[in-house]
C-alpha cells in the first residue's frame, strides 16, 4: 500500500474530529426517551482507536528489537546446519561407508549371490501367486454342467 492510499494516524485523528457530533440532552429527552446514540460513530472511533494502537505497536522500539534478534537466530541456525552438513560430506567416515558400499555392490554384482537373491523373489511371488488363486477358488461358484446343473462332485457334501 502506498502512502497516498492509506491515511496517517494524524489524519484519521482529525477527520473524527470533523466528523464528530456532540450528544445534547435536552431536559425532555431526560424525563423520556433517551438520547440517539450513532453506534456507526462509536465503531468507526473504535477502529480507528485500534488502528493508531496496531500503528504504534508496530512502530516500537520493542518489536523491531524482538525482529532483529529472530532473524539473527534463524541466520545463526542456518549456519550451523550448513557447517555440520558440509563437514558431514568431507568426513573420512562418510567416505570410508561410500566406499564400503560400492564394494558390497560389485560384489554382489560378480558374484551368484544377485542371481540367488533373485531366483528367491520370484519364487516367492510365484507362491504367493498360486496361494492367493487357491483362495479366489474358494470364493467361486461351483461351475454348471452341460445339462445346467451342478456337476455330481460338487453336490456331493
Amino acid at each position: 500500500m502506498s502512502e497516498e492510499q492509506t491515511p496517517s494516524v494524524d489524519d484519521l485523528k482529525q477527520e473524527e474530529k470533523l466528523n464528530s457530533e456532540r450528544i445534547v440532552i435536552e431536559e425532555e429527552d431526560v424525563k423520556g426517551t433517551p438520547p440517539k446514540v450513532d453506534i456507526a460513530a462509536e465503531f468507526q472511533k473504535l477502529g480507528r482507536q485500534l488502528a493508531e494502537t496496531l500503528q504504534t505497536a508496530w512502530d516500537s522500539e520493542e518489536r523491531k528489537r524482538v525482529e532483529k534478534e529472530v532473524r539473527e537466530g534463524v541466520q545463526s541456525f542456518v549456519n550451523e546446519v550448513d557447517q555440520v552438513i558440509r563437514e558431514v560430506k568431507t568426513s573420512e567416515k562418510t567416505e570410508k561407508i561410500k566406499g564400503e558400499a560400492e564394494e558390497f555392490k560389485n560384489r554382489v554384482e560378480t558374484t551368484d549371490i544377485g542371481a540367488r537373491a533373485r531366483q528367491g523373489i520370484v519364487q516367492g511371488l510365484r507362491w504367493l501367486s498360486e496361494g492367493l488363486e487357491e483362495l479366489a477358488n474358494q470364493f467361486t461358484h461351483p461351475e454348471k454342467g452341460v445339462d445346467g446343473t451342478e456337476d455330481s462332485d460338487s453336490t456331493e457334501a
